[in-house]
């Protein structure tokens, strides 16, 4: 019971206190200690609505006190499933409501010759009012819960139009990215392979590798990633994983110094999206490095943390001073997301980042949580 139906069933003490003040001269004290057991008893008519109203049946039997009576018939209406079951309930409520009007009760029609037919209409309203009260209360429930469910669904419905509109927007981004990125990245490839092959100049053709392993990595990261746009997003299977930082650093071009027991990582068991964000952090990391300070000394590490019971993955790219930082490379275009990208990451997994200048160089570093 709620405490809302506590302050309404406490409501029935002074309503029914008055009514057995009034009646106890016909009453008695017999009827009027049923009708006290009665009155308490409807404290539990909403878990045991049937029990209530068979304690209630003796004390309509006596036609004096009939409040009490007539809320548990309610009840019963109102809980009760089966209509027959309902019905059954208001026919033993009426012939017993019917008590004073047998014929059996001495001087039961002795006052007017139509005793009878008053007493039936009398028993046949006390039954009526109670049943079709609660029989109604138990309609709007009902409608209030179907009203309910029709909602639920609604919002169901909406969210998988959204989804749709969700899915076939990604297939729009994809069909972009294919048709701008893919094709640029790929002459890019092309061009970087051929030089390498015809450059005179071992650093040339150094460069020109360097620059088709990138173009190659990317076009398979773009085509991982166009797949994920066209079906579910996060499939973990496209997701870069820590062991594929080493072909990374190597890729990279840059003087790399990488600190990792990847063994002992691996066998921790990181979750997909947390190796996936320590693999971005890398990846954006030396990407900077390349723009904006090439020929730097870069240290790459990765490692475990456990504080307070909580294990995270720590990683860390630190830079050197480089001389002549802000040309060459640097002239690259940059949107200035990369690092804010990289924060939005650490902070979804509930981790932290942060990023900035060192003793001249640059460092970034991600500490990511196993779990939230």
């Amino acid at each position: 019971m709620t405490w809302r139906g506590f302050r309404r069933d406490l409501l029935l003490l002074p309503v029914t206190a008055a009514e057995t003040a009034a009646m106890y001269p016909v009453a008695g004290p017999t009827e009027t200690a049923l009708y006290a057991v009665t009155v308490a008893a409807l404290f539990l008519r909403r878990r045991f609505p049937v029990p209530v109203l068979v304690t209630a049946l003796p004390v309509t039997f006596g036609g004096h006190l009939l409040i009490a009576p007539m809320v548990a018939m309610y009840q019963v209406s109102r809980s009760v499933e089966r209509r027959r079951t309902v019905y059954g309930w208001s026919l033993a409520f009426f012939l017993t409501s019917l008590g004073p009007w047998w014929p059996s009760v001495p001087g039961a029609w002795q006052s007017r010759d139509d005793a009878l037919l008053f007493g039936v209409l009398s028993s046949a309203l006390m039954t009526v009012g109670p049943t079709a009260m609660g029989q109604l209360s138990r309609a709007r429930r009902q409608l209030a819960d179907h009203i309910q469910e029709l909602s639920r669904a609604h919002r169901r419905e909406a969210e998988l139009i959204a989804e749709r509109a969700v899915v076939a927007e990604r297939a729009r981004l994809a069909r972009e990215m294919h048709d701008v990125v893919s094709y640029q990245v790929s002459l890019m490839t092309v061009q970087a392979g051929a030089l390498e092959r015809t450059a005179e100049e071992p650093s040339a053709r150094e460069t020109a590798s360097v620059i088709r392993g990138l173009g190659a990595t990317a076009l398979s990261e773009l085509r991982g990633l166009l797949g994920v746009l066209r079906t579910a997003p996060g499939d973990a299977a496209l997701r870069p994983r820590l062991g594929a930082l080493p072909d990374l650093v190597k890729g990279s071009g840059l003087d790399v110094r990488l600190e990792a027991d990847l063994a002992a990582l691996d066998a921790l068991k990181w979750p997909a999206e947390v190796e996936e964000a320590a693999y971005r952090t890398v990846q954006e990391a030396l990407t900077n490095v390349r723009k904006h300070a090439e020929g730097a000394a870069v240290t790459v590490s990765v490692d475990v943390l456990r504080e307070a019971g909580r294990t995270s993955l720590a990683v860390e790219v630190a830079n050197t001073a480089a001389p002549g930082a802000g040309t060459g490379p640097s002239a690259l275009p940059s949107g200035g997301h990369g690092l804010t990208g990289l924060r939005e990451r650490a902070e979804q997994l509930g981790g932290e980042f942060t990023a900035g200048p060192v003793d001249g160089g640059f460092r970034v570093r991600a500490v990511l949580p196993a779990s939230r």
